[in-house]
């Protein structure tokens, strides 16, 4: 299968698929005489095993250890390591809720104190509007706040 049919087998780009080979995710393709990357049946394998982890949010560096267990057909040696990479994910993910929920407490005292009346004080220099009471300054990844497009299927 060249790299057209393995990225739409697994709804990526061609230019992602060739990242992983780079990054060491995908082992490098063999090449047909026109030079053409040629994938086997085990990379369609390996690059759903790798979507699929990616899905669940779990970075690059962390899918790249563990790929060559996945490899072995066998879950025997793969759970112990992805058990630990999920509950590190897990506690990732229940911080950047803690720090959503903390941003959405701040959002909304800001949002209520512009829906009442504002008398501009005497000696005002410059806006107030979000002066007031803030807990902490909250700054999240803007990963944490970006809402990313759904994948296009092709």
């Amino acid at each position: 299968m060249r790299i057209g049919g393995l990225a739409r087998a697994c709804s990526v780009n061609p230019r992602t698929i060739r990242y992983y080979e780079a990054f060491g995710l995908l082992p490098k393709a063999a090449r047909a005489l026109s030079g053409h990357r040629i994938y086997s049946e085990q990379d369609l394998h390996r690059l759903q095993f790798i979507c699929r982890a990616k899905q669940i949010g779990l970075p690059l560096a962390s899918i790249r250890q563990i790929t060559t267990y996945a490899d072995r057909g066998s879950c025997q040696h793969l759970r112990p390591r992805l058990k630990e990479l999920i509950a590190a994910q897990l506690a990732e993910t229940d911080a950047r809720i803690k720090d959503l929920r903390s941003l959405q407490r701040e959002l909304q005292g800001h949002y209520e104190s512009l829906c009442k009346p504002h008398a501009p004080r005497q000696g005002d220099s410059g806006c107030s509007c979000l002066d007031g009471p803030s807990q902490k300054s909250i700054r999240l990844p803007a990963a944490a706040l970006v809402k990313r497009p759904p994948r296009r299927k092709s």
